[in-house]
């Protein structure tokens, strides 16, 4: 069992609420440090993507040897906690594998995934660093090119492809907002994917892994025939940055899952119960009923689903005599309408209709009469 420590005093007890899990998150602050060595190129790109996180970044310049995210996270995990980072950029530089860049995302104060991007140098390198110039805090416009953002299948390409776009939107997307002035919108950021040149499938190379291809614009905007619309030309600002991705740890799907769970935002419509809305705007409610009771369904009276006089008698008997009230006229079990045809023919030939059959309609009021004696009598009477 965990004992809850309490704050000792009232600035303590501020960053501790202020560490909780809130109804809408601000954006992730991002820590930037380095290894034992750093050279000048991946300098380079932790001092652009500090320019380009400010202010919610903190860049550290003391070495550390003995970080290793893929081996141990313990330290980066402690030093996100203590500046309350969510993003984790480390730059590094060895022998086996020079100018490499690990991003990672902190989740509950634990590793939720990494990446690790292989910084490739250009053959003409410029030797004077290129800077950005870029205000404090202006968001900007994000352009994924390549096929292979858009794949939603259940790969390990796809996958790894939604990984890295996830982190570059944690990355660079700035602060949320609901709505921005169309001035603000200053430069653009392409991340480009090429195309493997290599026929094999295999990730583990990585050779066959993806090579992201970063450029900054500046946009500016041109007067055209059109007076509503302007035209955009983009021009080319602050250093391109071509990284190949190496090693790379997907993140457990329980906790993802647990990552994306969030409660209702204030600006969320509240949901009715069994209430939706289609495609078309139409407003659909759906109605539970109870069980129904079919036993006491009034079905249509038929002929054919009557019982008949052999099964009355067979009641009347089980039942001592006693009549169950369901009485079957004659009219209704005579065929034909209550017609009896007589398939013998006449002494005198044929019959005034010169068909040859004598037709008798109905029967004699005596023999009426006898067979409703006979019908009331008990069975036993009736058959002695």
């Amino acid at each position: 069992m965990l004992r809850e420590i309490k704050p000792r005093n009232a600035r303590t007890a501020r960053i501790v609420k202020a560490r909780e899990p809130q109804q809408v998150e601000s954006r992730k602050r991002v820590l930037l440090l380095h290894g034992g060595k750093c050279p000048q190129p991946v300098s380079s790109v932790l001092k652009t993507v500090h320019t380009l996180t400010k202010p919610d970044s903190v860049l550290l310049n003391k070495k550390n040897n003995d970080v290793h995210p893929f081996e141990d996270t313990s330290s980066l995990e402690f030093l996100a906690q203590k500046n309350d980072c969510g993003v984790v950029v480390f730059g590094a530089h060895s022998k086996k594998r020079p100018n490499n860049i690990i991003v990672l995302r902190i989740f509950d104060g634990k590793v939720l995934d990494m990446a690790e991007l292989l910084l490739v140098l250009p053959p003409d390198q410029p030797e004077k660093e290129q800077k950005l110039q870029i205000g404090v805090e202006m968001k900007p416009l994000m352009l994924f090119a390549g096929s292979q953002w858009d794949d939603t299948s259940s790969s390990e390409q796809a996958a790894l492809y939604g990984t890295l776009k996830s982190l570059m939107l944690d990355l660079f997307q700035g602060e949320e907002v609901s709505s921005i002035d169309v001035a603000g919108l200053q430069y653009i950021l392409m991340v480009a994917a090429g195309e493997s040149s290599s026929a094999s499938t295999d990730l583990n190379d990585p050779a066959n892994k993806p090579v992201l291809h970063l450029r900054w614009y500046r946009i500016r905007t041109m007067r055209s025939n059109n007076a509503k619309i302007p035209r955009v030309e983009l021009d080319p600002i602050g250093p391109s940055f071509d990284l190949r991705v190496g090693r790379y740890r997907e993140a457990d799907h329980g906790v993802m899952r647990e990552a994306l769970k969030h409660g209702r935002r204030p600006n969320d419509a509240r949901t009715k119960k069994n209430i939706v809305t289609d495609l078309v705007g139409d407003k659909i409610g759906r109605v539970h009923l109870g069980k129904q009771d079919l036993s006491t369904l009034q079905t249509r009276k038929m002929k054919g689903l009557k019982r008949g006089r052999d099964n009355l008698e067979e009641d009347e008997v089980m039942n001592g005599g006693e009549s169950d009230g369901d009485i079957v006229s004659q009219d209704e079990d005579m065929i034909d309408g209550g017609m009896d045809i007589d398939d013998e023919p006449s002494e005198g030939g044929s019959s005034a209709g010169g068909s040859g059959d004598e037709i008798s309609i109905g029967d004699d009021d005596d023999e009426e009469m006898a067979d409703e004696e006979q019908n009331e009598k008990p069975k036993r009477q009736r058959i002695s």
